[in-house]
C-alpha cells in the first residue's frame, strides 16, 4: 500500500486561473495506476487573503467529499492575518472535519519564526493537527526555521514537506535526528540525497510524498515513485515509508 502525503488539489484560481488542475476522476485513476490507496491533499490557492483561503478550503472539502476514504484533507490559511485565522482553523476541523495543515510560508512572505506562527502552532496542538510546512527555500521556509519551531513546541507535529529540498537535505537529516516530533516528506531531494536520508534516519521519521496534483501533469507521482526504485533500504522501512508512518500520524 502507499499512502501519498504531498498533494495538490488544484481548484483553477491559482495564478488567475491559469493552472487547471485535476478532477477528482483523473486523482483517483492516477492514484489507481500507481497503487497509491490514500492522499493528504491540500489546496493550491487560498495562499493569500482571507476569503480566498475559506473559498480554497470549502473546494477541498468539496473535493474530499467525493471520496473520503482516499483523500485526507489538509487545509490552508495566511498566518499573515496573525489571530484572525484561527476562527478557520477551527471552522476546517469542526466543520470540515480535515486532519491537518498545510502552510506555504514562502510564498505567503511570512518566516516560520513570526509570533502568527507560534499561534497557529498552538491552535493545532489543541486539535492534534500536524502541520505540512513547505521547507527548503529561504528567506521565509529554510528547514532549520522549521526545526526551531519544532524545538520550540515539542508538542506539535511537524513535517517538512520536502525533506530541505536540493540544497538543503542534510539539514532535514539533522532535524529529523535531534526532534522527535518533525518528521520528513520525501518529496524533493534527488536519488543520492534520499539514499542519504533513509540511511542516517529513523525509518519511523520518513513519508513518501510526490508533490502531484499540481496542474495536470502525471509526472511527479510516476517519477517520485520511480526514484525509490533506486533506493537501496529493506522490507521494514519500505513499509514505514509508504503506509505506516503517514498512518500512525492520521489513522
Amino acid at each position: 500500500m502507499i499512502i501519498d502525503t504531498h498533494v495538490h488539489m488544484t481548484d483553477g484560481k491559482f495564478r488567475n486561473g491559469d493552472l487547471p488542475g485535476l478532477t477528482v476522476e483523473e486523482t483517483l485513476e492516477l492514484m489507481d495506476e500507481s497503487k497509491v490507496e490514500k492522499i493528504w491533499v491540500s489546496p493550491t490557492s487560498g495562499l493569500y487573503g482571507i476569503g480566498e483561503y475559506r473559498e480554497a478550503n470549502q473546494a477541498l472539502h468539496d473535493f474530499c467529499k467525493r471520496n473520503e476514504k482516499r483523500f485526507i484533507g489538509f487545509f490552508t490559511i495566511n498566518p499573515n492575518y496573525g489571530c484572525k485565522t484561527l476562527d478557520e482553523i477551527k471552522r476546517c476541523v469542526e466543520i470540515y472535519g480535515f486532519k491537518g495543515l498545510k502552510l506555504h510560508t514562502w510564498l505567503q512572505g511570512c518566516p516560520v519564526t513570526h509570533p502568527s506562527i507560534s499561534l497557529i502552532t498552538e491552535e493545532c496542538i489543541k486539535h492534534n493537527l500536524p502541520i505540512l510546512f513547505h521547507d527548503g527555500t529561504p528567506p521565509y521556509a529554510s528547514t532549520l526555521q522549521v526545526a526551531n519551531l519544532a524545538f520550540r513546541y515539542p508538542e506539535a507535529t511537524i513535517i517538512l514537506g520536502h525533506s530541505g529540498l536540493i540544497e538543503t537535505y542534510d539539514n532535514a537529516i539533522h532535524a529529523a535526528n535531534k526532534y522527535k516530533n518533525i518528521y520528513l516528506s520525501l518529496c524533493g531531494p534527488s536519488i543520492f540525497q534520499l539514499q542519504k536520508i533513509i540511511d542516517r534516519v529513523s525509518n519511523d521519521k520518513i513519508m513518501f510524498g510526490s508533490d502531484f496534483g499540481f496542474g495536470k501533469s502525471m509526472y511527479p507521482l510516476k517519477n517520485r515513485l520511480d526514484m525509490f526504485n533506486y533506493v537501496n533500504m529493506n522490507q521494514q522501512t519500505k513499509e514505514r515509508l509508504f503506509y505506516k508512518n503517514a498512518e500512525k500520524l492520521i489513522s
